[in-house]
């Protein structure tokens, strides 16, 4: 078995990680399941939320209003007293989780504020057409619960939030999905992601925070620019500006390692370099069929290629 593993290895099969692992469990070695069990653990978090919510909605006229409110504020609060109470406070660097169960005690929490306050809204239509704002409040919230608390899956949901917020706004003024106000929209919310990030990281304050910052505001920057390209008159403009910034992606690939940012940098750069081609082209079906075979051959190609290349550099 060792000197299979060692052929493998030999030929390029196996990186030197991969080996060692393989070793470890033919030697009957204890290994890491760490990043398996928090995976499972916030699937079950989301299942219990939806869970709830269909029992909710499937026995809501025998339960009662009051009886929902309350149970949902309750362990809302109940969530939030034990992060409270578990927790050192708050912290500009990264701190470790006092516990096994913080994080996912502190998500349930978050995602129990946010079916408490759609429940109100519902049933009370206390903002009316202004419902919006209680996407803006949760972010916010959210926002602040993830720098206290110290959680970067809560600061995803934030600034996920933050978008949906935005993107509902956008559409109650009249515009459609990728109308020309959101898209300027997301330009600017995309930006502004990857700033806040980046000035956070300088200041030295919640510097882990950095790549939670960049994947979401990278990709809304990369999506807003594609669907930019095949607009008229400013297509060109959105063709050139996502060239620029997937030229950065990728060389912030290159500098931290990550093959994720040249994974978009590739796959949007593709969707736009498509689009641009054929807005600006007159080939005949037996053209376009040509140009999917060979670009989406080369591209496969090119993502394996340099995916080893990032895996043998590690």
């Amino acid at each position: 078995m060792q000197e299979a593993l060692n052929d493998l290895e030999g030929s390029g099969i196996l990186n030197p990680s991969q080996t060692k692992l393989l070793r470890r469990i033919y030697g009957r070695e204890l290994f890491s399941v760490h990043w398996e069990l928090r995976l499972l653990l916030y699937a079950g978090i989301l299942t219990l939320t939806t869970g709830l919510g269909l029992l909710i909605a499937k026995y809501f006229a025998s339960i009662g209003h009051l009886a929902l409110l309350s149970a949902i504020a309750l362990g809302c609060a109940g969530c939030f007293a034990y992060c409270l109470r578990r927790g050192g406070g708050f912290s500009p660097e990264r701190r470790p989780a006092p516990d096994a169960a913080y994080d996912y005690v502190l998500l349930l929490g978050c995602l129990l504020l946010g079916t408490l306050q759609g429940y109100l809204e519902l049933r009370y239509q206390l903002l009316a057409q202004y419902w919006n704002l209680w996407l803006l409040g949760s972010a916010l919230l959210y926002l602040l619960a993830a720098h206290y608390f110290d959680n970067r899956l809560v600061l995803s949901l934030a600034l996920s939030t933050l978008g949906a917020w935005l993107g509902v706004k956008t559409s109650l003024l009249g515009a459609g999905f990728w109308d020309t106000a959101l898209r300027e929209n997301a330009l600017v919310f995309g930006a502004l992601i990857v700033a806040a990030g980046a000035i956070q990281t300088r200041l030295g304050w919640k510097r882990h925070f950095l790549p939670v910052h960049l994947h979401l505001g990278v990709n809304v920057l990369l999506a807003a620019l594609v669907s930019g390209v095949g607009s008229r008159g400013a297509g060109p403009a959105f063709f050139a500006g996502l060239l620029v910034v997937g030229f950065c992606s990728a060389l912030y690939a290159q500098r931290t390692r990550s093959f994720a940012f040249l994974l978009y940098a590739v796959l949007y750069g593709y969707l736009g370099v498509t689009i641009f081609v054929l807005d600006n082209s007159r080939w005949d079906i037996e053209g376009f069929i040509l140009y999917f075979l060979v670009t989406a051959a080369a591209l496969v190609t090119a993502l394996v290629a340099f995916h080893r290349r990032f895996r043998s550099a590690e």
